[in-house]
C-alpha cells in the first residue's frame, strides 16, 4: 500500500477497508495476530460447553441419505419411488440426519502426523470448526419446542429456552414463516480460528459458515425439506435468544426450513410489517444456566470486532437484495457429475493431506464441468431474486483436464470459454503447501464486491462469503463423484488472479479450489461409529434427558 492510498482508506467504512486488507493483504493481517498453535495452552476448546442445561440424546443417524442431484435445488419433477416425502413435522429422525451431516463429526483422525483430530462434513481451516449450530423446532417426540444449541460431541439438542418462538423468529428475519418445520442458526466463535490467524479469522469463518450453510441446504433437500437462506436479520434480537456473547460468538445466518414442494419451491415471504431490535429484544430475556464463555483475546482484534460490529442490523427495513444480474450459469441440474449419494460423498469428501500433493490422473471434462456447473445451480436466498442463481462466477484452471485445453476458462452455460495458457507465476499462487504439477484443475469462484458492498453496506462481505462458501461446499461434495479431493486455500495474490481471469472492477476472486486425486498419507480417518459419542479432548460426558 503506498503512502498516497493509505489516507484514502482510512476514510472508508470498516467493511470496505476489511474486504482490502483481508484479499490484499492477508499476510500481514495473520503476521499481526496472536500466533497460537494447535496443541498449545492457549489452543481453544473445539466444542462448546452447556454446563447442567438438559440433553436430548438424537438417535444414531442413518447411513445413507439419497441422490445428490434430488438435494441441488428446488424438485422440477414428480417424487421418484426413492425419494423422501416432503417433511410435514419435524422429528428427532430427521434432526438426527440432518445436524449429524450438515455440521457433526464425521471422522477421527490418527497417525504420526495427525494434528487434527475432529474431521466435520465441511473444510475447516486447520478443523477448528468455529461455527456453532442453533435450531428452534415446533416439539417432537417427547423434544419440547424451543430454541436448543445442537452438540456434535455427543450428537445430542441442549434446550436453551422452551418455549414457541416461531412468531419472534419470523419478525426478527422480516418473513413469515408460518409453515416452517424447524429455523437453524448458525454462528461463530470467533476466537477458535482467530487464536492462530488473528483479525483474518473473520474471512475465515465467514467462508467456513457458508460452507456449513451450503451443506445443510443439501442435507435438508435429501431429507425432504426445502432451505431457505437467510443472510438479513435483527443480529441482537438472535443473540438474546440463544444466549450468544458478542463479540466472542455472533450469529451468522440462519436457515429456515419447509416442506420440499414438487413445483419450483416456496419463495421467501416478505413480511410487510416493519420491525425493530429495540422493540423485539424487550421480550427476550437471558439464557438461564447457560455457562459463560471462557475469556478469549477477541477483544484485541479491533479489525474483526469493527466489521462485525459495522454489520449488524438493527431494523428490518434496511432489508435489501442485490440487484437481478444473469447468471453465468441457469441450466438445470444433470449428467454424471451428481450421479452419487449424498451421505456416502460426505463421508468420503476429503481436503486431501497437509501438503496437498494429488497422484498424476487424467480426469475427463464431464467430471469437472458437471460439479463446476451443478454447485452454481439456484438455491433460495435473501440477497438475490427468486429463481435467481447465486452471485458467483466461476472460472477454471485446467491441468490435466481430458477434453480440455490447458490453461485458464470461463465457466457459462454453454459450458467453458477459453481465455488461454497460463503459467503459475501468471496467477500469483502462493500455497507452498500445494503441488499445482499434479492437480487436475484449480477453480476459482469470484463475487461482485462493489455491488453487494453498495446493496448491503458493511454486512456485504459475509453476505458474499457465505453465498461462495455454499457453491464451494456443493462443489467440493459433488467433486467426490470423480474421485477427487478439493482442497481449499487462500493462499493468492488477489489482484493477480481478478487480472488473470479477465474480473470486471469491483469484482474478487474469494475462493481457490485445487481438484486432484488424493495420494498416499500417513494420517488414518476413521470413521465416527454412529452410537459413539466423543468425550475426549474437548467436552465430558454430559447428563441426558432423554427423549420419549
Amino acid at each position: 500500500m503506498t503512502a498516497i492510498e493509505r489516507p484514502a482508506r482510512a476514510t472508508e467504512s470498516p467493511g470496505a477497508r476489511y474486504w482490502h486488507r483481508s484479499l490484499h493483504d492477508y499476510a500481514a493481517m495473520i503476521r499481526q495476530g496472536p500466533g497460537g498453535r494447535e496443541g498449545g495452552p492457549g489452543d481453544p476448546e473445539r466444542f462448546a460447553r452447556f454446563g447442567d442445561l438438559p440433553g436430548f440424546p438424537l438417535p444414531p443417524p442413518p447411513r445413507t441419505l439419497g441422490a445428490l442431484s434430488r438435494c441441488l435445488g428446488p424438485r422440477r419433477a414428480g417424487l421418484g419411488a426413492d425419494d423422501p416425502p416432503p417433511v410435514s413435522a419435524p422429528s428427532a429422525a430427521f434432526h438426527s440426519a440432518l445436524l449429524h451431516y450438515s455440521c457433526g463429526v464425521l471422522r477421527t483422525e490418527f497417525g504420526p502426523t495427525a494434528r487434527w483430530p475432529y474431521h466435520r462434513a465441511v473444510p475447516s481451516a486447520r478443523c477448528f470448526a468455529p461455527v456453532e449450530t442453533y435450531l428452534w423446532t415446533p416439539g417432537h417426540e417427547g423434544v419440547p419446542a424451543g430454541v436448543y444449541a445442537y452438540d456434535p460431541a455427543h450428537h445430542t439438542l441442549v434446550l436453551l429456552r422452551a418455549g414457541d418462538f416461531r412468531a419472534l423468529l419470523g419478525a426478527a428475519l422480516g418473513a413469515d414463516i408460518a409453515d416452517a418445520v424447524g429455523v437453524l442458526l448458525l454462528s461463530t466463535v470467533f476466537w477458535r480460528t482467530a487464536f492462530r490467524y488473528g483479525a483474518y479469522a473473520y474471512r475465515l469463518c465467514a467462508q467456513e459458515t457458508g460452507l456449513v450453510a451450503g451443506n445443510a441446504l443439501m442435507v435438508a433437500g435429501a431429507l425432504g425439506a426445502q432451505g431457505h437462506l437467510h443472510h438479513q436479520f435483527l443480529d441482537g434480537v438472535l443473540e438474546r435468544l440463544t444466549g450468544v456473547a458478542r463479540p466472542d460468538e455472533s450469529i451468522a445466518c440462519v436457515i429456515a426450513l419447509y416442506p420440499g414442494r414438487e413445483d419450483d419451491g416456496r419463495t421467501i415471504l416478505r413480511s410487510p410489517a416493519r420491525h425493530t431490535e429495540a422493540e423485539l429484544s424487550t421480550a427476550v430475556g437471558t439464557v438461564a444456566d447457560r455457562p459463560a464463555s471462557t475469556a478469549t483475546g477477541v477483544r484485541s482484534l479491533s479489525d474483526l470486532v469493527e466489521v462485525d460490529t459495522a454489520a449488524r442490523l438493527t431494523d428490518t427495513a434496511a432489508f435489501v437484495r442485490l440487484p437481478h444480474a444473469s447468471s453465468p450459469v441457469q441450466s438445470a441440474v444433470g449428467g454424471t457429475a451428481v450421479a452419487g449419494e449424498l451421505a456416502d460423498c460426505l463421508r468420503r469428501r476429503t481436503s486431501g493431506a497437509p501438503a496437498f500433493n494429488p497422484e498424476r490422473r487424467p480426469v475427463p471434462l464431464e467430471a469437472v464441468l458437471g460439479a463446476v456447473k451443478a454447485a452454481l445451480a439456484p438455491f433460495v436466498s435473501d440477497a438475490v431474486p427468486q429463481g435467481t442463481a447465486p452471485p458467483v462466477t466461476a472460472h477454471v484452471w485446467a491441468v490435466d483436464v481430458t477434453g480440455a485445453e490447458d490453461g485458464l476458462h470461463e465457466v457459462t452455460e454453454h459450458g467453458l470459454r477459453h481465455l488461454g495458457p497460463v503459467r503459475i507465476a501468471d496467477l500469483g499462487l502462493e500455497a507452498a503447501n500445494i503441488n499445482y504439477r499434479t492437480v487436475n484443475a484449480v477453480v476459482f469462484l469470484s463475487v461482485p464486491r462493489e455491488q453487494a458492498q453498495a446493496a448491503f453496506g458493511d454486512r456485504g462481505f459475509r453476505v458474499l462469503h457465505h453465498e461462495a462458501g455454499a457453491v464451494a461446499q456443493r462443489l467440493c461434495v459433488l467433486s467426490t463423484t470423480a474421485g477427487l479431493a478439493a482442497r481449499i486455500h487462500n493462499g493468492y495474490a488477489a489482484g493477480t488472479v481478478a487480472r488473470a481471469l479477465g474480473l470486471s472492477p469491483g469484482h474478487e476472486p474469494v475462493f481457490q479450489i485445487a481438484l486432484g486425486t488424493p495420494g498416499a498419507d500417513e494420517r488414518y480417518l476413521m470413521p465416527v461409529p454412529d452410537q459413539l459419542p466423543l468425550t475426549h479432548g474437548g467436552s465430558p460426558a454430559r447428563k441426558a434427558v432423554p427423549a420419549a
